[in-house]
């Protein structure tokens, strides 16, 4: 044990350490509250002597060691301490330690965060109890084997609300045994729908009594659910037809819905196929995705670019992903609810509405809406400057099919621009000057 130096010069006597001065906060805790008379007395010879996990020099004492009342220094109980824990400068080894006790507990590989078997609470609450009928104060247990004091006051606060008497409005027997056959014969359901289950045989269970049940059971697992798009890495295509994303929006034409239906490429924000239809279904899609992989040739390229669809009918009807199959395409589909998902697509009906559709509160004709819609698609590849292409048109873009070519071609054309500016500016000021000396 680590020794105290003081500036005071003294002979060299064996050292005596007040525990009050050693204890961590938590046994200062417990003091106080054995000097209140709340708590029992740590008795030293208790078998369940349980040391910390981590010692920090002189601050490594025992869990079973007493804690002192105020009194003065030759109090029989600081004695009997002091002796326990120094003999010739060392503490005493415990024959158990907190790793052993959590083997034990079956606590050594639990995972952070991770829940407690209905076995392994019974467990811990019965070893806690037992060492703190030695005289082991239980937050001091709760610290060493690593669990919350929230948690087991909860646990003993469930265990007295169980023994309290049954309520008049609790489940039978036979309906609680129904929901733990039901998720026998079928595990997959989760406790929500074996509510909607048993009610065709006659139980109305909540899904929460249903989640109760289970839970009791640890029968509850976590379901495997998409990650949120912020935790997932954003991919950029560095390339044409690397990402392709499918989708429609209403017009109307004679005052009757018709639907624009396009695909358009990430990399470039190129408008590759489209079509103005009544209606939408499978064929109206597998046209559109014939067209743009006909106009694109890409059947002597090897890499086939992903398209991004919802999942509309459409899209997941069973010839057109057979079609998409044998395109070899692969189907990326969107979730639910999330236009985030297809956002170039969308970004991009924002634009034609905004700049032809809204124009037109209604087409005369389907053969005017389509000529309209030619041009203004025509204008928007080859002479609308995209501000996320730097201004470049999406056809020059598509053309170009490298982002670093891009990017080192706007480098050199600002470089050539003020270049010229400096050049000017020049040849300006030394006409300038050279009219106003003459």
């Amino acid at each position: 044990m680590n020794e105290r130096t003081t500036n005071d010069p003294q002979p060299k006597k064996s050292p005596k350490i007040d525990p009050r001065a050693e204890a961590p906060d938590t046994q200062r805790m417990g003091a106080k509250r054995q000097r209140g008379g709340n708590g029992p007395k740590a008795s030293s010879s208790s078998p369940y002597v349980i040391p910390m996990e981590k010692s920090y020099g002189a601050r490594g004492t025992d869990l079973s060691q007493g804690h002192p009342t105020e009194s003065g220094p030759g109090d029989e109980a600081v004695k009997n301490r002091e002796s326990e824990t120094q003999r010739n400068g060392d503490p005493v080894k415990s024959g158990i330690n907190a790793f052993k006790k959590k083997d034990e507990l079956g606590l050594s590989d639990r995972i952070k965060g991770g829940g407690y078997s209905p076995e392994q609470r019974q467990r811990i609450i019965q070893e806690v109890e037992s060492l703190y009928s030695q005289g082991t104060p239980k937050i001091e247990i709760l610290k060493t084997i690593g669990v919350s004091r929230s948690t087991y006051y909860g646990w003993l606060r469930k265990e007295l609300k169980a023994s309290k008497a049954t309520s008049i409005h609790a489940l039978t027997d036979s309906e609680e045994q129904a929901v733990i056959e039901k998720k026998q014969a079928e595990p997959q359901l989760s406790h929500r729908q074996i509510s909607g289950v048993l009610r065709e045989e006659g139980y109305y269970i909540s899904p929460s009594s249903c989640y109760r049940i289970l839970k009791e059971l640890d029968w509850v697992w976590p379901q495997s659910l998409r990650e949120a798009p912020w935790k997932v890495p954003h991919y950029e295509p560095y390339r044409p037809n690397q990402i392709w994303g499918e989708d429609w929006t209403i017009l109307t034409i004679e005052d009757q819905r018709h639907y624009l239906l396009t695909i358009i490429d990430y990399f470039s924000r190129y408008i590759i196929a489209w079509g103005v239809v009544p209606t939408v279904t499978q064929k109206e899609v597998q046209s559109l995705l014939t067209l743009a992989y006909l106009s694109e040739g890409l059947e002597h390229q090897k890499q086939k670019p992903i398209l991004r669809a919802d999942l509309g009918s459409p899209n997941t009807a069973r010839n057109t992903k057979r079609l998409i199959n044998d395109l070899e395409i692969i189907l990326s589909l969107s979730r639910p609810h999330r236009p985030t998902d297809n956002a170039r697509q969308e970004r991009w009906f924002r634009t034609a509405k905004q700049d032809e559709i809204y124009c037109y509160p209604s087409y005369p004709s389907l053969e005017i809406a389509r000529n309209s819609l030619a041009n203004y698609i025509r204008r928007y590849n080859e002479k609308r400057p995209h501000q996320a292409l730097l201004n470049y048109t999406p056809s020059f873009v598509h053309r170009l099919g490298n982002k670093t070519k891009l990017v080192n071609l706007y480098k050199q054309s600002v470089r050539i621009v003020k270049e010229q500016r400096i050049i000017l500016n020049r040849l300006t000021k030394e006409t300038y000057d050279a009219c106003v000396n003459y």
